[in-house]
């Protein structure tokens, strides 16, 4: 039996997918390094109690989507503490390998920034 094959879904579908389920990012095209780059800049907030931030997320086919959040700065609780699930340059650990091409940004990478976001509040109030 073959391993079954999974369709990827192309950036400019991904564009659309996140045109219709977040509307408040805007996403253009960009090149870097000779490849083409999907650029997606909007407002999440986890819940309405929450802060609001302004995130970027890249993604590029084959590699796997980035995620920044530009505004408001991530907080660190003491100089020294690390943010809990980042990456050296405090951008969000979202994933592990659970991300695949044929997984739409909008409902995969969005909600689980909110979520991170979440979380993330909790532990600048609790430290946990």
């Amino acid at each position: 039996m073959r391993p079954l094959r999974v369709a990827t879904i192309g950036i400019r579908e991904q564009r659309m997918w996140m045109i219709l389920f977040h509307p408040q990012f805007r996403c253009s095209f960009c090149k870097r390094k000779g490849r083409t780059l999907l650029v997606c800049r909007g407002e999440v907030q986890a819940t309405p109690m929450n802060a609001k931030y302004l995130a970027r997320i890249e993604y590029g086919i084959p590699s796997k989507p980035r995620v920044w959040i530009e505004q408001p700065k991530l907080h660190r609780r003491k100089l020294d503490e690390r943010i809990p699930h980042t990456f050296a340059d405090d951008r969000p650990c979202l994933y592990r390998h659970d991300f695949r091409s044929n997984m739409p940004l909008a409902t995969t990478i969005v909600p689980w920034l909110c979520y991170w976001l979440f979380f993330y509040e909790s532990w600048l109030v609790t430290g946990e």
